[in-house]
């Protein structure tokens, strides 16, 4: 298992110009892996790419990707120019992650809002969404790539908010390379039980965020760690383990992410970095030296 932690765990607001300061922050920290994100993926240039990829390699740091299909490109629309624009979204991303290493696409792929009344558009919405994932991972698996859809709360996404409904989509797909995130923060809200959404997940889970039930560095909130580590370990686990916290206020990402009240004591860089460090060492002692 690597342990990784996502770029926007330092950010404030969406005027980042270049990932490569965070590879070295994820090292100096303790972190094995570093998530991407945004569409700033797709605005560095090729010189940024080849610079990333070089000091990721340099750093010994895995890079991993989380993508959400922008405005006019869901894949669930009843517009069938939207859901090809969504697909073509992610297919164009799996040339620049080959160059990087990047091995999986994961994000709220399924992000678009529901129409309603939901209960007339549910069916032919879960319809788009196993048609359209169908088509980006038969498009990934040429580039022996994975595509790993995030499993959300109901306040920001609507087909499937529960590992057993992922899995049912899934095994729709029936594509292998076809797989779910799980997010501790999201499965607080909607599993009734963390062990057996794990369970459920079992082969079809390829990757996993792991932060406390308000977003927070671990530690710091209610969650049974420990009962995350058990089940993991359960179905033999092995990808990356990601701490996707957002705890910053007071700009327009917090404002976006309704951060209304920042979780850091109002940190500096400095005191972020150092933080970072202390929640990778917890990670590493709960998954490899804890108690079993």
């Amino acid at each position: 298992m690597k342990f990784g932690i996502h770029y926007i765990y330092w950010q404030k607001d969406f005027s980042c110009v270049s990932y490569l300061p965070y590879v070295k922050k994820a090292k100096d920290a303790g972190f094995d892996a570093l998530e991407l994100g945004d569409a700033l993926f797709f605005r560095i240039s090729e010189k940024d790419v080849a610079e990333l990829a070089a000091a990721a390699r340099d750093a010994d740091i895995t890079l991993a990707l989380g993508l959400d299909p922008p405005a006019g490109c869901s894949l669930t629309s009843g517009e069938e120019a939207h859901r090809k624009r969504g697909i073509a979204f992610y297919e164009t991303a799996f040339e620049r992650m080959e160059k990087l290493g990047i091995r999986a696409v994961g994000g709220n792929m399924l992000n678009a809002p529901f129409t309603p009344p939901y209960a007339a558009h549910q069916k032919r919405e879960w319809e788009y969404a196993r048609d359209s994932l169908k088509k980006i991972a038969s498009a990934a698996e040429e580039y022996g790539m994975e595509i790993h859809v995030e499993i959300v709360n109901r306040y920001e996404g609507h087909i499937v908010n529960t590992a057993a409904q992922a899995r049912k989509l899934l095994d729709e797909i029936g594509l292998p390379n076809a797989k779910m995130t799980l997010d501790s923060y999201h499965m607080n809200v909607e599993e009734s039980s963390f062990t057996n959404a794990i369970l459920t997940a079992g082969s079809r889970l390829g990757h996993f965020h792991l932060e406390e039930n308000h977003r927070g560095l671990l530690g710091t909130g209610h969650l049974p760690l420990y009962e995350f580590r058990d089940a993991l370990r359960q179905i033999g686990y092995t990808g990356i383990l990601t701490m996707e916290c957002l705890v910053r206020a007071g700009d327009e990402l917090a404002d976006g992410c309704r951060i209304w009240r920042d979780m850091t004591g109002w940190a500096d860089e400095e005191e972020l970095d150092r933080q970072a460090g202390e929640s990778v060492r917890a990670m590493k002692y709960l998954f490899s030296e804890g108690r079993r």
